[in-house]
């Protein structure tokens, strides 16, 4: 029997982990340490290697012949658990490959583990070890050793920990250093109810403790709502907490104290600085240390980047006792996310929104030469960029700042951040750039900075159809696959593949959109400087007309099918005689005499399916899954007769030839060829920024497609009810439980909790655009609930109204309201007004007579497709919507960007 098992003994000799795997050799070793230092581990055998060795090749996994060990092996297991006392225990079923927990790979989440198995129950508990060794074949795990080891074919060998599981008060994980710093006085406890796993899988929030040698520690809190449990009937299960607790810190500041000391005293034994996993339990009112697993700290910074802490340790980095924000202070802003972002978002949406950022801004940094020591001290600031208030996404903007601070000639820059960002209100006293501690080292950086951009500056021309090319090839072969019949790994593993060739290389439209802001910004200040007595709209008249701009082509198009809607005998009497948009999209596909038209819409939908309203939000509903807003706009303009876009376009033109010649009439020596080149710089980087933006769609459209695969994939087998069920978890989660990494037995309880709160926001009125907050993080990163501002209701206000023009022209008509694009009604001949508009609303723009937007910049979507299509625009109008009413007869100026009430007047 010994062939197969090892049972530790107190004080006992421990076998080579080529037997009992890495993580089983370690909880021997926990095991002989842990009395001394006042704590103890559960019981636990080990089922060693040459067990699986000897079998696991006769069958793994769910499809085994069958889920019962063979004989010896079954019987022998039921011996020993029956013999260590394990066999009416509630099991842990863990993995111990060889190379687990090892000093240099922890392969920490790359097998299975199974929670809370009955030892008594030999069909689960036999499924269970079956699991764990299927595991050692796994994808994930064969990738991690082949990066970890480069060793891509060399096989796992996989020993099993049967552990008692307890049932602890609270759970987590202490690491005997700074995991992210790598400062060797400081402990770090993370802690959070119920069992550790919550934590562990990334699933739940932690409370955290930094503890010195000295015992001096630092709480960081988090806002709990949920904690796991054992599963009456085996497993785990995500239950709410008491609302009480949710504030209440999981440790005493003693228990913290004696985990860190623990924690520490065992590393010093193993000679290693160790991760160790422990729980608390509670018996009778005694509470006492549990330890669970551990393994060597393998995250050890060199303060590279990819130093972060293990999975669930949540870290701020706090502001420091000079920061002259003052501790703990954030500002939360809209500003233009709000367009991209509107109203309640799904938690799945926002967390993806929130991975990209921090990743796609750590790749700026480091292609603008920022030390990769600063970019790890940094971690905070790339983590917390956006937070969720009450469903609604924010900049937490005192981040952005602390971003723009990293790199050099802050003071120049910032102004730049904060025109292309849309924020109305510099912020005061932003934090401090970092300092060097040195003048010349400082110089040094900003001469480097500078050689850089100058080097990228350069490569943009070669660059961005490269990156346009790049995104063609990763998603062209996706073109007519239908995601929701692929099973969940297979969706996972594509979603793995996209982070790696595309999310992981924007590097073009990082570029492309620093040098925007630069050019537009220098532009802006050399009109001010050189033409203080040129018009306002100056910067306007010299950017509109530029033409390539893609944002233009689906308004093009749909005016193209209504042409042929309105010409063509077939289309004509198929629209006249089906007023359904719904229905007439059926006809359209099953009428032969409707195929060539059919095939313009299907080619449509091919090229623009996902550019729509809210486009960047997944759980939109786009027009690859309900075309019939696209029926119902070629319907409007077939009804309006000819609208000619070239008209307009040959106007911009003029505008833009008036404005370039009151230039050279104005400047000349060196100032007018600088003047010009800065201008071409600013059109062309424009013009780039918003074509890469439809290609940022188009990954866009095809992640919503994979969540919908998976959200497919789970309501097949019973995890979810429908579909769309699969927005209410965060990617995380959802790529979690895809390739196997965490349980899914609680999706429909967790769905259920989420869609209930999330609904309910979308029932009450916003928050204020901008607001602060001083306490520590609550849930979805944002403020606590107690420091979110009560919503304010609009204030109409009296007289004219006043905005920024972003396209010139006077035009006087009627407003049309519109709130949901989809709804509009005829807008000849009338000014379309919109809180805030997303490319979706471009179809719309044709048919208006001007634009007014309330929210809004000069480089947000609605102001630069404007000034193409040439439609008289003012944008950023305060008040706009609460103080006009619709059929409000008002005269704009695109010019001047004031908005003139004609009073009595109501057309």
């Amino acid at each position: 029997m010994s062939a197969w098992f090892w049972v530790p003994r107190d004080g006992g000799p421990l076998p080579d982990t080529r037997t009992v795997g890495g993580k089983g050799r370690q909880l021997g070793a926990l095991s002989n340490l842990a009395a001394r230092h006042g704590s103890r581990v559960p019981r636990f055998v080990v089922l060693r290697t040459e067990a699986f060795e000897r079998w696991a090749d006769a069958g793994v996994g769910p499809n085994a012949a069958s889920d019962l060990l063979p004989e010896p092996l079954a019987s022998g297991l039921t011996t020993v658990l029956r013999e260590s006392g394990l066999q009416e225990a509630s099991l842990a079923v863990r993995s111990s490959a060889t190379r687990e927990d090892g000093s240099s790979a922890s392969f920490a989440g790359q097998f299975d583990s199974v929670l809370s198995v009955p030892g008594n129950d030999p069909r689960r508990l036999h499924a269970a070890i079956r699991q764990v060794w299927a595991s050692a074949a796994g994808a994930r795990a064969v990738a991690y050793q082949a990066q970890q080891t480069g060793e891509a074919d060399a096989r796992i060998m996989m020993a099993v920990v049967l552990q008692e599981m307890v049932e602890p008060a609270a759970a987590g994980v202490g690491f005997a250093i700074d995991p992210v710093t790598g400062d060797l006085d400081s402990a770090v406890v993370s802690a959070v109810f119920g069992l550790g796993e919550g934590l562990v899988s990334g699933e739940l929030d932690a409370d955290s403790w930094h503890v010195a040698k000295g015992g001096s520690l630092r709480y960081t809190g988090a806002h709990k709502t949920h904690a796991v449990r054992s599963a009456s009937g085996g497993g785990t299960v995500l239950t709410p907490l008491d609302p009480a607790l949710a504030e209440a810190p999981v440790l005493s500041d003693a228990e913290a104290r004696e985990v860190a000391r623990t924690v520490r005293a065992i590393s010093e034994e193993l000679g290693a600085p160790q991760d160790i996993e422990w729980a608390i339990t509670d018996e009778g009112g005694t509470r006492s240390l549990v330890l669970l697993q551990t393994r060597p700290v393998t995250t050890r910074p060199r303060a590279t980047a990819s130093a972060a802490p293990s999975a669930g340790v949540s870290y701020l980095p706090p502001p420091s006792a000079d920061d002259p924000t003052g501790p703990g202070r954030r500002v939360w802003d809209n500003s233009n996310i709000i367009e991209s972002y509107s109203g309640v978002t799904t938690p799945l949406t926002f967390s993806f929104a929130r991975g990209v950022y921090e990743d796609v801004y750590r790749q700026f940094c480091r292609l603008m030469g920022v030390s990769e020591d600063l970019i790890a001290e940094s971690h905070g600031v790339f983590a917390y960029m956006l937070g969720l208030v009450r469903g609604r996404v924010y900049y937490s903007l005192i981040n952005w700042y602390r971003l723009i601070a990293l790199l050099p000639g802050f003071e120049w820059n910032r102004s730049f951040m904060e025109r292309m960002m849309g924020v109305r209100e510099a912020l005061e006293a932003p934090p401090p750039a970092p300092d060097s501690g040195s003048r010349m080292r400082d110089l040094f950086r900003l001469l480097r900075m500078l050689a850089r951009m100058v080097r990228e500056h350069g490569r943009l021309k070669h660059e961005v159809p490269a990156f346009h090319a790049r995104v063609r090839g990763t998603l062209d072969p996706l073109k007519g696959q239908d995601l929701s019949t692929w099973d969940e790994q297979r969706i996972a593993a594509l979603y793995r593949k996209l982070e790696r060739e595309l999310l992981q290389h924007w590097r073009p439209p990082l570029v492309n959109d620093f040098f925007a802001m630069i050019f537009f910004g220098v532009l802006g200040r050399l009109i001010e400087r050189w033409l203080p007595d040129a018009p306002v709209t100056l910067g306007n008249d010299l950017l509109c007309g530029e033409g390539g701009i893609i944002s233009t082509e689906p308004a093009r198009r749909v005016m193209a099918l209504a042409r042929r809607a309105r010409e063509e005998a077939a289309p004509a009497a198929a629209f006249a005689a089906e007023p359904d948009d719904a229905a007439l999209w059926v006809r359209l596909g099953a009428d032969p005499a409707l195929t060539s038209f059919r095939a313009a819409l299907d080619e449509y939908i091919e090229a623009f399916g996902d550019r729509c309203l809210e486009e960047l939000k997944l759980e939109t509903v786009t027009l690859r899954e309900d075309p019939s807003f696209l029926i119902r706009m070629v319907r409007a303009y077939a009804g309006q007769g000819s609208i000619d876009p070239d008209a307009a376009r040959e106007h911009e033109r003029k505008i833009r030839r008036g404005a370039e010649a009151l230039v050279r009439g104005q400047l000349s020596g060196w100032r007018r060829p600088f003047f010009f080149w800065v201008l071409r710089g600013a059109r062309a980087r424009v013009r780039d920024r918003e074509n890469l933006r439809f290609e940022r769609t188009r990954v866009f459209g095809i992640v919503r497609r994979m969540v919908l695969g998976l959200g497919a994939a789970f309501t097949r087998d019973g995890r979810l009810r429908e579909v769309r069920e699969v927005f209410w978890l965060t990617t995380p989660e959802a790529l979690a439980v895809a390739e196997g990494k965490r349980p899914a037995t609680d999706l429909r309880e967790l769905v259920a909790q989420r869609s209930v709160q999330f609904r309910a926001w979308q029932e009450e009125l916003p928050p204020p655009d901008r607001f602060e907050s001083t306490g520590p993080l609550g849930e979805w990163v944002g403020p606590r609930e107690a420091e979110i501002p009560r919503p304010g209701i609009g204030a109409a206000r009296e007289g004219d109204l006043t905005g920024t023009g972003c396209c010139p022209g006077v035009v006087r008509a009627p407003v049309r309201i519109v709130r949901d694009p989809r709804e509009a009604t005829n807008l000849t001949g009338r000014i379309l007004v919109a809180e805030r508009t997303d490319p979706g609303w471009t179809l719309l723009f044709p048919a208006a007579q001007g634009l007014l937007v309330q929210r809004g910049s000069l480089l947000s979507h609605s102001a630069i497709v404007a000034r193409e299509m040439g439609l008289p625009c003012v944008v950023g109008i305060g008040g706009l919507l609460d103080t006009l009413t619709d059929g409000e007869v008002v005269e704009m100026d695109g010019t001047t960007g004031v908005v003139r009430r004609m009073t009595g007047e109501r057309g």
